[in-house]
């Protein structure tokens, strides 16, 4: 619980956090806070306007941002292998791109934090763009590690594996991306 306090304190203040996902180790910061955005981009070596994924905590929150939610989406982001969907029927005017990139996260951590923050979380890849995603705790660049404001240390990682990601085009069709 006090991992989760420290982080949720860092986020609100602007700050990034790295951090074990249900996925592999992210970079993650305020999903509003588009100076945090550019920063976790910068970081990371990618364009500074590079949208990046949300983790949101139930389909309630989802359904803020997103219109009309297909039915196959939401099978989607319910199974148990962890799936990045992009929607781009966005309703909500705090977002700044044309579409969004969304997962619910199945541990506890992410889902406590979004949880406390009542808003999103971002979420990318805890390496430098163009490099390999670290496969454990110990394979995190120091160039991300020295960069972030807080950093979450857990071996409890367990599947290090990038989401599937699949591209919602309308009600009745998608793309797998990844």
């Amino acid at each position: 619980m006090i991992e989760i306090e420290k982080c949720v304190k860092v986020i609100k203040s602007g700050g990034i956090i790295l951090y074990p996902t249900d996925t592999i180790y992210g970079l993650g910061c305020d999903a509003y806070n588009l100076n945090a955005i550019r920063k976790i981009n910068i970081i990371k070596g990618s364009d500074p306007e590079k949208p990046l994924i949300y983790l949101m905590n139930d389909l309630n929150m989802l359904k803020k941002y997103v219109e009309n939610i297909p039915d196959f989406a939401i099978n989607f982001l319910l199974r148990k292998k962890p799936t990045t969907l992009i929607f781009k029927n966005l309703k909500s005017t705090k977002l700044s791109f044309d579409s969004i990139a969304v997962r619910i996260p199945k541990n506890k951590f992410c889902l406590d934090i979004i949880s406390r923050l009542n808003n999103p979380i971002t979420s990318t890849s805890a390496n430098i763009t163009g490099l390999p995603f670290p496969k454990s705790i110990h394979e995190i660049d120091n160039v991300i590690i020295d960069q972030v404001d807080y950093f979450v240390k857990s071996d409890k990682v367990s599947k290090l594996k990038p989401s599937s990601i699949i591209e919602i085009k309308d009600n009745l069709s998608f793309e797998k991306i990844r």
